[in-house]
C-alpha cells in the first residue's frame, strides 16, 4: 500500500492550551483537598520527567482524536519533532496515510477551500518566506506532495467538513480518564515515592 507522510495542525506545547493541560495535570497529582498543590512535589516531578515522552504520548493520541473527528480514515501516527530552541517554530506532528484516503480527501474538497488555505500558508510576507507557491494548482499531482503540502489539504478539507476543529477539545475525552496524568507517571523515574511523601502530608494534613 502506497503511504504518503502529512503534517497535522498543531499548536505545539511551548506556550500552547497543550503545555497548559499538562501543567494542570501535574499539579493535580499533588494537590490537596482544597485543590492546592505541594509546589515542592510539583517541582521535583517536574524535573524528574522525561518530558520528551509524555509530548509523544500526547501528541499520538492528539493525532488519533484528530483524525477520528475530521474523518481521515487509515491513518497512523508516525513522529513529532520539536525544534531545539522555539524562536521561530513549534513542535510538530507527523501521520502515515494511505494515498487513496489522499486522493478521497482531494475529491472531496473544494477548490475555493484549498485556495484559501494555500494563500494564507504559503504567501511569502515579512517575517516569513515561503519555499511554495501560494497557487496549489502549480504542486503538480498530489501524489507528489509533501508532507506540508498535504496539511495545506487536510486543513482545507476539515474547513469544507468541519469549519475548524478546537485542538484542546479534541482531548477532552483522554482529559477525562485522566491520560495526561498516566503520561507524566508512566515516564517519571521514582514517581512512587513522591506519591508516598505525597500521602504522608494529606495524612499529617488531615490530623491537624
Amino acid at each position: 500500500m502506497h503511504m504518503l507522510t502529512a503534517a497535522l495542525p498543531f499548536a505545539g506545547f511551548y506556550g500552547s492550551q497543550h503545555d497548559a493541560e499538562l501543567d494542570y495535570a501535574m499539579t493535580a497529582m499533588f494537590s490537596n483537598d482544597q485543590g492546592d498543590p505541594n509546589q515542592g512535589l510539583t517541582d521535583r516531578l517536574s524535573s524528574a520527567c522525561c518530558w520528551s515522552a509524555v509530548h509523544r504520548a500526547y501528541a499520538k493520541e492528539f493525532s488519533e482524536c484528530f483524525c477520528e473527528e475530521a474523518g481521515i480514515h487509515h491513518a497512523r501516527f508516525e513522529s513529532m519533532d520539536s525544534p531545539k530552541f522555539y524562536n521561530f517554530e513549534t513542535d510538530r506532528m507527523f501521520i502515515k496515510l494511505p494515498l487513496k484516503e489522499v486522493q478521497r480527501m482531494m475529491r472531496e474538497t473544494s477548490t475555493a477551500s484549498l485556495a484559501q488555505v494555500a494563500g494564507e500558508r504559503h504567501t511569502s510576507r515579512s517575517g516569513f518566506i515561503s519555499f511554495y507557491s501560494p497557487d496549489w494548482r502549480t504542486w503538480g499531482d498530489v501524489t507528489c506532495w509533501d508532507h506540508n503540502q498535504l496539511q495545506t489539504l487536510i486543513e482545507a478539507y476539515v474547513l469544507d467538513t468541519h469549519g475548524e476543529l478546537d485542538e484542546t477539545g479534541l482531548m477532552e475525552s483522554a482529559r477525562g480518564n485522566g491520560r495526561p496524568e498516566e503520561w507524566i507517571e508512566d515516564n517519571t523515574p521514582g514517581v512512587e515515592r513522591l506519591y508516598r511523601v505525597h500521602d504522608y502530608l494529606r495524612t499529617r494534613e488531615a490530623r491537624t
